[in-house]
């Protein structure tokens, strides 16, 4: 089962952000602190890692293998209150579906403008504009 985590020390939007991520993915959290990467590809070789890029805007990493697989951006992130039954993740960018469906599970959907939904606890909708990073 993928694991989900974060840089060592994220922000605390950041931390709730993958720990929501984690809910709805069915996927356990752990806390990073001071473990490094190699540490956490022991404990999963696939992890999903969320920080900051470039010091600026929000990411998460798909790794395998020790190396990061697919870089998405996240450019835009907004919560709303939930309203009816959690959903898990949906996505309607079919590119970012094929980079994910590996890692978690993950439903193409054709609705909204974000390209990623997902519920969260609390009663919290998160809605992510993604976008693939090409280095």
């Amino acid at each position: 089962m993928t694991i989900v985590t974060t840089s060592r020390k994220p922000i605390p939007e950041l931390r709730s952000l993958a720990k929501d991520f984690a809910f709805a993915a069915g996927c356990r959290y752990i806390i990073r602190g001071k473990m490094g990467l190699s540490a956490v590809n022991s404990l999963d070789p696939t992890p999903v890692i969320f920080s900051l890029h470039e010091g600026t805007s929000l990411s998460l990493a798909l790794c395998a293998g020790g190396n990061v697989d697919t870089l998405l951006l996240i450019f835009g992130f907004r919560t709303i209150v939930r309203d009816g039954p959690r959903r898990g993740i949906r996505v309607n960018d079919l590119s970012i579906y094929e980079r994910l469906v590996p890692y978690i599970p993950v439903k193409l959907s054709e609705e909204g403008d974000d390209s990623c939904v997902f519920d969260g606890t609390r009663s919290r909708r998160y809605l992510l504009s993604l976008k693939i990073h090409e280095a």
